[in-house]
């Protein structure tokens, strides 16, 4: 199996996000990676000014401290003015 690239992976993070926000375990699943690269990726994007990345003290599904990961104001306009 080839390794993907840093520029497919965060294609497909965004990809995802656009849907709906996604945790950083949600992101590794469906991307099939770890849990170190999707984090990499999203604080690079945050960086970006692509994504938001924020942290909650207790996920609503498993009581856990966790981070949710969407789409950053700029983005969703960006996105809407090429739709």
């Amino acid at each position: 199996m080839n390794k993907r690239s840093s520029y497919e992976i965060k294609e497909k993070i965004l990809m995802l996000v656009k849907e709906k926000p996604m945790t950083y375990a949600q992101l590794e699943r469906k991307i099939n990676t770890g849990y170190r690269t999707i984090k990499a990726n999203c604080e690079e994007l945050e960086k970006l000014g692509h994504l938001e990345v924020k942290r909650v003290d207790e996920h609503p599904d498993n009581g856990q401290p966790s981070y949710f990961i969407s789409l950053s104001e700029e983005e969703r306009k960006r996105k809407k003015g090429k739709s």
